[in-house]
């Protein structure tokens, strides 16, 4: 069975992109297809490097690298001009626009969802962030302007799921976004922790909390800087995103900034955190189970994805509102609280890559 992959862009390192890492291991001989893809991202160059990798157009456009949100009309053209006529299978990795290719009756076309996309159906603050990045200069000047473009995305967006043979979610979260705006079903295969962060040798308890995100206006993080502003607690932040230069401009000398580190290393600051902090309401909250999977409980705004991931007052503490208040609170209140190590690894351990694997290719086998 010819197998090919499908994925949004390759330019950034986060949850979708260790997903299609499992897959790229599930079906080895598999190649990638993107929009783009960024080799001078040194996380993206050494996960990625030998695999087979199928740029679109848009790669050759010169200076794509300092403009590649502001070609957001081309996405939709770039990946339906891909040719899958030879493949039995086509499996899109997506958050956007990869869903969107056109394959042939003969081919099977499956979506792993992670959810839609966020500009367009989410939250408002989520489209806002997206066109305030400074690469999206031109495609926020157009969708500001013309609402109607906008209005035309939302129903291509809704018209092509219907290109899709099979979805499925990457949550519950996602599967009842799936549900609500394109009218399908899905299933839910849950993303993988890696088993490094199991086998990560003995944790010890620093002075820090840790966040792990990327730097995204709707990632919240903002929130955390205010509060340990207040509170001088330590807080190191690791990521990188269009909010970056904000946040340090905003940050005491309390909170540390770190960018692009390998897991190694992320294993390292896991590993003597007190606690991960997730502002935002997250599709799913792959970091949260990396943070549980070395015994390190989690503090996290109670919506969205880690509602599958953190049992509430063992693995970790929920906060109500994204406000000040409201996570100061749950900071104070989790320091006068113990956590069992290892509940919370035996709660990670419900996410193994051989669980996400056997349930993968349990549905491919069944619709081919």
């Amino acid at each position: 069975m010819k197998v090919a992959l499908v994925h949004d862009d390759l330019v950034q390192w986060g949850g979708a992109e260790r997903v299609l890492l499992g897959l790229c291991e599930i079906f080895e001989d598999a190649p990638i297809y993107t929009s783009v893809v960024d080799f001078s991202h040194p996380i993206l160059n050494k996960k990625f490097k030998n695999k087979k990798i199928l740029t679109s157009f848009i790669q050759k456009i010169p200076y794509w690298k300092n403009f590649y949100k502001s070609f957001l009309p081309l996405y939709p053209i770039a990946f339906e001009q891909f040719d899958f006529s030879k493949y039995d299978c086509v499996i899109s990795n997506t958050t956007r626009f990869a869903k969107v290719i056109i394959s042939k009756p003969q081919t099977i076309h499956i979506s792993y969802c992670h959810t839609p996309p966020r500009f367009l159906w989410n939250f408002s603050e989520d489209k806002q962030s997206f066109l305030s990045d400074k690469q999206s200069f031109s495609a926020s000047k157009s969708l500001q302007f013309f609402p109607s473009y906008l209005h035309f995305l939302k129903k291509y967006d809704q018209i092509s799921a219907n290109r899709v043979d099979y979805f499925v979610a990457g949550s519950k979260n996602a599967s009842l976004r799936i549900k609500d705006i394109y009218k399908k079903d899905s299933d839910v295969i849950v993303p993988f922790v890696d088993d490094k962060f199991f086998n990560s040798g003995e944790n010890f308890e620093g002075d820090y909390y840790l966040i792990v995100s990327r730097l995204n206006k709707y990632k919240k993080v903002d929130l955390a800087v205010d509060v340990f502003n207040d509170l001088g607690k330590r807080l190191i932040i690791v990521g990188s995103g269009p909010m970056l230069s904000l946040l340090k401009n905003k940050a005491n000398s309390n909170i540390e900034f770190i960018e692009n580190i390998t897991d190694e290393f992320l294993i390292k600051l896991l590993s003597g955190t007190k606690a991960l902090l997730i502002l935002g309401e997250e599709d799913f909250g792959l970091s949260s189970l990396e943070s549980q999977a070395m015994g390190k409980p989690v503090i996290a705004f109670q919506k969205g994805g880690v509602l599958e991931t953190v049992i509430d007052s063992q693995t970790g503490l929920f906060f109500r509102e994204q406000t000040k208040t409201s996570l100061k609170e749950a900071i104070q209140k989790f320091e006068s609280l113990e956590f069992d190590k290892e509940k919370c690894i035996k709660n990670a351990s419900k996410f193994s890559f051989e669980n996400f694997k056997s349930q993968f290719l349990e549905i491919v086998l069944k619709l081919t």
